[in-house]
C-alpha cells in the first residue's frame, strides 16, 4: 500500500504544471512560428481598490513559461487580508523549487505597478522587476534559465478562490502598455492572446482588446460562488495546493 501511495503521488508531482489550480480566468498567448523565445515581456496596470476586510488572499499578474509549463516567472501583486503588495517571484514545478524578490508592502489602491521580465543572453537568464511608479519602488531578481529552457508562452492572470464579495469592488484590473519582445525584435502586435477559464468563479473572464492594447480581467463582487459556504481555514488549505507565490506570504491559517 505505501508504495501504491508514492507511486501515485510520484505521479500527481510529475504531472502537475502550469496553468495550476487555482487559476481562474486568464489569458495565453502564441508568439510567431519562428521565434525561438520571448525575450522581453513588459506589462502596466492600476491597483484596484481595496476590498472588505477579510482573511482572502488573491492576485493579478502577469507571466511565462518556456513551452512545458514548469518554469513560471512572473510579477506578482497580490491582496493580503488588509492590504496590496509586489514582488516578483520564480516558481519551478520539477524539481520543486521557488524564489521571491523583496516584497513591496502597502501598496495603494491606483497606484501603477509596472512589470518587466527581460532575457540577459550573457547569463542564460531573465531579470524580474516590479515597480511602482508613483513611488519608484523597485524589487527584482535574476533568475536562471533551467537547463537552457526558452520561454514562449505569455500569460495574464487572476488566480486564487475566494468569495466573491471578498474581490475588489471595481470589478475589473487592465492590463495595459503590453511590450513584447520576440528573439529582441518587437512582436507585441504579432502575439495571439486567447481568453481561457481555468476555475470559474464570480464571472471571471479575460477581456481582450487589441485595438487598444489591453487585457482585463473582469469579475462580479455580486455573483453566487461555490465558495460561499466554505469557512477561511477550508478557503486557506484549498489555495495553498496550488502552491507559487501564497506559499511564502507567511500568512497563518485562519481558525476553524
Amino acid at each position: 500500500m505505501i508504495r501504491i501511495i508514492a507511486a501515485a503521488l510520484l505521479v500527481a508531482a510529475t504531472l502537475a504544471k502550469d496553468p495550476a489550480e487555482g487559476w481562474m480566468a486568464y489569458a495565453v498567448g502564441q508568439i510567431p512560428a519562428g521565434v525561438q523565445r520571448i525575450t522581453r515581456l513588459d506589462m502596466k496596470w492600476k491597483e484596484p481598490s481595496a476590498p472588505p476586510q477579510s482573511q482572502s488572499f488573491y492576485s493579478p499578474w502577469f507571466g511565462m513559461d518556456p513551452a512545458d509549463e514548469l518554469n513560471l516567472i512572473q510579477p506578482v501583486n497580490p491582496w493580503v487580508g488588509s492590504s496590496w503588495a509586489a514582488y516578483t517571484e520564480y516558481f519551478q514545478w520539477s524539481p520543486q523549487h521557488n524564489s521571491n524578490s523583496k516584497q513591496i508592502s502597502g501598496v495603494k489602491p491606483g497606484q501603477t505597478l509596472s512589470g518587466s521580465l527581460q532575457y540577459y543572453p550573457e547569463l542564460d537568464s531573465y531579470n524580474l522587476t516590479q515597480n511602482v511608479l508613483e513611488t519608484g519602488t523597485v524589487s527584482t531578481q535574476i533568475v536562471k534559465c533551467q537547463s537552457g529552457k526558452k520561454f514562449t508562452v505569455p500569460y495574464v492572470v487572476f488566480e486564487k478562490v475566494a468569495k466573491c464579495n471578498a474581490y475588489p469592488p471595481d470589478g475589473i484590473v487592465t492590463f495595459f502598455d503590453i511590450r513584447v519582445g520576440c528573439d529582441f525584435k518587437e512582436c507585441t502586435e504579432q502575439i495571439k492572446w486567447t481568453p481561457k477559464v481555468l476555475t470559474p468563479n464570480c464571472n471571471m473572464k479575460a477581456v481582450i482588446n487589441k485595438a487598444k492594447n489591453t487585457i482585463a480581467i473582469t469579475w462580479d463582487t455580486k455573483a453566487k460562488s461555490k465558495y460561499d459556504n466554505m469557512t477561511a481555514a477550508v478557503l486557506y488549505d484549498l489555495n495553498m495546493k496550488g502552491g507559487g507565490w501564497a506559499t511564502k506570504l507567511g500568512l497563518e491559517r485562519p481558525s476553524e
